[in-house]
């Protein structure tokens, strides 16, 4: 059977009014939540490895289970305990902005009612669609037995098959890169791969959730060489933006802006890719810049230091042993995605 991966934030990263739990008292249908507001205080989205015998992930499927032994929020869960979308809840920020979120739970054997229990949240929104970090979200309604297609939950930011990193020893392509390898950075030269990830897209997911589509940014799209080929990257995939409107609009000479906030309709531009498509993270020791063929773009971001707590630091260590003397990412340049961005579009 196929192994899925969603991406999740656990409990310990939640706030909930009122002193409240994402777990309910009986059967877990989310009730318990409506009117209360929901704040994710970090974007450190734990990735969980599934084994699923169909594309959703739901409620009340016994095909779902671990992939191997997994430690989530400070816990230790052994390979093959089920897990589900306990429930769903519809979100809504103070702009009237809605998301769609999942009650992640895992079914702990002999825990009696644990599907009751809730260890985290899982999101719909595809790649980069997570919710706003630091705002309180109010739950307006909640569901019982929500299914979704894993192609329509939220992934980070990434690159995609046949994309191109820099390293020592030549261009690579980021399918197959490996943890260990080694890939060039612009401020600290060649870094050790601390992890990677793959989400794969259908045709199918890119043809009914536009959203999803891949930026191709064409060959020199941001000068010669930059890049020196056609790429594809994630929406939210950020690239690096030099020169005077940086520094007139942001008092930085360099900043980091998502891809599909730099859109043209010419030189950059949204591709429906009838083939479907693959994204890949890849991660170091500390948020980093890359080159992709050519092109500066970012490392995946998997925490900011400003909003880490000791819990989410504990959370990373027990996912990636190795970052253990690591300390908590910074963002490697100013991350900038509002409506300025639209002033420093290329060719504009």
């Amino acid at each position: 059977m196929p192994v899925e991966t969603i991406y999740t934030l656990a409990e310990s990263n939640i706030t909930i009014s009122d002193g409240a739990q994402l777990s309910g008292i009986t059967q877990g249908d989310g009730t318990h939540l409506v009117g209360k507001t929901i704040t994710l205080n970090n974007n450190s989205w734990q990735a969980v490895n599934i084994i699923d015998d169909n594309a959703n992930f739901q409620d009340s499927s016994n095909g779902q289970t671990l992939d191997g032994a997994q430690t989530y929020d400070g816990v230790a869960y052994a390979g093959g305990e089920r897990v589900e979308a306990e429930y769903g809840l519809t979100l809504q920020d103070p702009d009237g902005n809605t998301y769609f979120v999942r009650g992640f739970n895992i079914n702990e054997a002999g825990g009696g009612a644990s599907y009751a229990t809730v260890e985290g949240l899982a999101f719909v929104g595809g790649v980069g669609g997570f919710p706003p970090v630091g705002v309180p979200l109010t739950v307006v309604s909640s569901q019982e037995g929500p299914s979704n297609p894993y192609t329509a939950l939220a992934s980070p930011p990434c690159f995609t098959r046949g994309c191109r990193l820099e390293t020592p020893f030549g261009l690579t392509a980021v399918e197959d890169i490996k943890v260990g390898d080694l890939v060039s950075t612009l401020d600290d030269g060649p870094q050790i791969v601390r992890w990677v990830g793959v989400k794969r897209l259908p045709a199918a997911a890119l043809a009914t959730t536009p959203k999803f589509r891949p930026v191709l940014v064409k060959k020199d799209g941001f000068g010669p060489g930059q890049p020196n080929c056609d790429i594809l990257l994630s929406p939210q995939h950020r690239i690096l933006i030099t020169g005077w409107r940086a520094e007139l609009l942001f008092g930085e000479d360099e900043i980091l802006v998502p891809a599909i906030k730099l859109l043209n309709d010419q030189a950059i531009v949204s591709k429906h890719c009838l083939e479907g498509v693959e994204y890949y993270h890849v991660m170091f020791d500390q948020h980093q810049i890359v080159r992709c063929d050519g092109l500066w773009t970012e490392s995946y971001l998997p925490n900011v230091a400003e909003v880490d707590a000791i819990e989410t630091q504990k959370e990373v260590v027990a996912l990636f042993p190795e970052l253990a003397a690591a300390t908590a990412h910074n963002a490697a340049r100013l991350c900038v995605s509002d409506k300025r961005t639209s002033v420093i579009r290329v060719g504009s």
